[in-house]
């Protein structure tokens, strides 16, 4: 598909890697990972050509089209309404619809001649344009711009018209209306809610493409990646799965890892023992410059650094209060001729952690905004029980920030006496420490500026915590520390997120938000998914006559794994689609995987073992060379000993490595022949 071929790149004297070398696999969807500063994006743009490597060369076949949607936006001309900008992914389709129109024109007046030949050229073209889709991409960029969340009525709105975030959503449309060969996706979920990043899932999970994708949405990951490659310090590493199984694979290798290098660092200090023993001894020179050769030749083995946090804190816990912490009667609010709440009723009780689910524009952040006390409702009231105090963070809080304070003192002047010693704790957590809580607010990005106003409202936590997307501008680590802070939090929660992940982690109850009507799903937010993609007639309705269309899904993200329950016999015989095609694909990947795993751990037992005994067995040949060994004290007969041994062992281990080899290659013939067989040739 595409590889890079020792490739490196750096700004000043910062080097983001060096003689890097990737062959990115056909048809796989890669989640790129790693920490701030890596280089991820830098080498999604060398990957599609908006940067030029400093040595190494990227590789790409002619055939192969490329596409990249980056994390900010670039400028946009100005008149284009939406579908305009869409539609830009299909631009070559309609080039051969206006040239089609345009021999239409000419047939009308041409001799007979010439019109022979422009029907012939007619045809080819009308041929090829029905074959690559052009009569459907019109809807087909209408479908997208549905999925992604837009309504009927914004296909002809002018594209400046549109925040940043909607302006980030049609640029993705464009790129997957283009439908590259390969797709790269800069944190494509960003700026989506819930319902498009549903949709967005079942899309890519049907893309028959390439898909390399810079995320930090660990559900997003979980549900489509084949597997999870890190960069970090300049290396590159693959781990097969999803986000979940890179982790663990990945705490599995920094464990082996740690114990490999004590062993190493062991043996690196006893020949410097020896060295530094013996460094006078002229008896001794040649054995101490052997030692010395033996040390220079050592690579030092890198342990990666964890990808969890040490820093932790919890939350002080909130006083005793009764068992309602917030309850709204006949609550009604409008915006201009907009009705969002008419008549509602609703309870928070103590303990309950809750997310508020639902479309965009559906009220959650106006509900949010009235539970506050910063929203004023048209009717009804909001009554708090007693000895609840509210903590409210949102995105102007931002605006509460002094720019002329530093870090730490916008944290100081929120904490009380007993929230002090915490604070550089809290801070830590979410992504400053040591020199940089002197930072001044007003140098601080956006999202540096939403952390520390989440820092410090987290100072002080009351009976009841009201969080609108609270995680959007933390790095998993962050996200993980607050995850745990708040499930150990007995005080009440209502918290609006896109991050689904977090919201397993964190929320025992659901509400769903849509046309004023409020429904509970008491359980996690996988609870809450598969009663609204199904059946709904156990949820508790708590305004007005909800009818059941309320509560249908428009949570298609599990319709795309549909192919995954067919049989390999249902399937024979039948033509595939693309999207099928990948679907099956993935599943026989998965089943292959399982399959194969205990072969692939003891290959890389094999593997590890017979490094060791190469190594040590040089080590022998070596001593058994040196004349002074047969001079000295050492036991030359048991060096011989050991030497057959270890030869013994590394024969037998180098014939099981190949039986086992084999046997993993067969498996691989059979799951492909299957692929085939299910797929046609592709």
């Amino acid at each position: 598909m595409i590889k890079l071929d020792d490739i490196s790149k750096s700004f000043g004297a910062d080097t983001l890697f060096d003689g890097l070398d990737w062959h990115v696999p056909k048809g796989d969807f890669i989640g790129l990972v790693g920490p701030n500063g890596a280089g991820k994006t830098t080498l999604c743009e060398i990957m599609a050509g908006q940067q030029q490597p400093d040595t190494g060369r990227v590789v790409v076949p002619k055939d192969v089209r490329v596409g990249y949607m980056p994390q900010e936006m670039g400028e946009m001309r100005r008149g284009m309404t939406l579908l305009d900008v869409i539609l830009e992914g299909a631009a070559d389709l309609l080039e051969m619809a206006d040239e089609l129109e345009g021999i239409e024109q000419r047939m009308e007046t041409a001799e007979s001649e010439e019109n022979v030949e422009l029907s012939g050229r007619y045809s080819e073209l009308q041929e090829s344009f029905r074959q690559r889709g052009g009569y459907q991409v019109r809807s087909r960029a209408r479908e997208i711009a549905v999925g992604l969340g837009f309504s009927t009525d914004d296909f002809e709105r002018p594209i400046e018209t549109f925040s940043g975030g909607w302006r980030m959503r049609a640029v993705l449309g464009r790129l997957l209306l283009m439908a590259p060969d390969l797709l790269l996706l800069d944190e494509p979920t960003n700026h989506l809610d819930l319902g498009s990043l549903q949709w967005l899932e079942t899309f890519l999970r049907e893309y028959s493409g390439t898909i390399i994708t810079i995320s930090h949405d660990r559900y997003f990951l979980n549900s489509l990646a084949d597997g999870v490659t890190e960069l970090a310090k300049g290396k590159l590493r693959h781990f097969e799965g999803g986000y979940d199984d890179y982790r663990r694979q990945r705490r599995e290798m920094r464990e082996r890892l740690k114990a490999e290098a004590k062993q190493q660092q062991k043996e690196i200090d006893e020949i410097q023992e020896f060295i530094d023993k013996f460094r006078y001894n002229a008896s001794k020179a040649s054995m101490v410059q052997s030692r010395i050769k033996r040390l220079e030749k050592i690579d030092p083995i890198e342990v990666p650094e964890p990808l969890e946090t040490d820093v932790s804190f919890e939350f002080p816990q909130p006083p005793r209060v009764g068992k309602t912490v917030v309850e709204t009667r006949g609550l009604s609010k409008s915006f201009d001729e907009t009705t969002v709440y008419s008549d509602l009723d609703f309870t928070v009780f103590r303990g309950e952690k809750i997310a508020f689910v639902g479309p965009n524009g559906a009220g959650k952040s106006t509900l949010m905004r009235m539970l506050a006390g910063e929203l004023e409702p048209d009717a009804g009231s909001v009554s708090f029980g007693n000895r609840v105090d509210v903590s409210y963070f949102a995105q102007h809080s931002l605006d509460q920030l002094s720019p002329e304070q530093t870090i730490f003192e916008a944290m100081e002047e929120a904490a009380s006496t007993e929230a002090y010693p915490r604070i550089r704790d809290i801070l830590g957590a979410f992504g400053f420490s040591d020199d940089s809580v002197r930072k001044s607010v007003s140098v601080l990005s956006g999202g540096e500026k939403a952390r520390v106003a989440l820092a410090r409202m987290l100072l002080e936590p009351a009976g009841l915590l009201l969080l609108d997307e609270p995680t959007n501008h933390l790095d998993i680590p962050s996200v993980q520390v607050l995850e745990e802070a708040l499930s150990s939090f007995e005080g009440a929660v209502c918290v609006i997120s896109h991050d689904r992940y977090f919201l397993n982690e964190v929320v025992d109850k659901v509400i769903y938000i849509e046309d004023g009507e409020v429904t509970e799903y008491p359980g996690d937010y996988e609870y809450f998914k598969y009663k609204h993609g199904g059946d709904v007639q156990g949820a508790q309705t708590t305004t007005g006559a909800t009818s059941s269309s309320s509560a249908e899904s428009d949570d298609s993200g599990d319709s795309g794994g549909a192919a995954d329950e067919t049989t390999d016999e249902e399937q024979q015989g039948e033509e595939v689609s693309p999207k099928e095609r990948r679907q099956i694909r993935a599943r026989l990947r998965r089943e292959r995987r399982e399959e194969t795993g205990p072969l692939r751990e003891r290959l890389e037992e094999i593997e590890q073992r017979i490094e060791e005994l190469e190594e040590r067995i040089g080590e022998l040949e070596t001593k058994l060379g040196d004349p002074e060994t047969y001079e000295g004290q050492d036991d030359v007969e048991a060096l011989q000993r050991e030497h057959g041994e270890l030869e013994s062992e590394l024969e037998s281990l180098m014939l099981e490595w190949e039986e086992k080899g084999a046997e993993l290659e067969e498996i691989r013939q059979e799951y492909e022949a299957r692929a085939q067989k299910l797929c046609g040739t592709d």
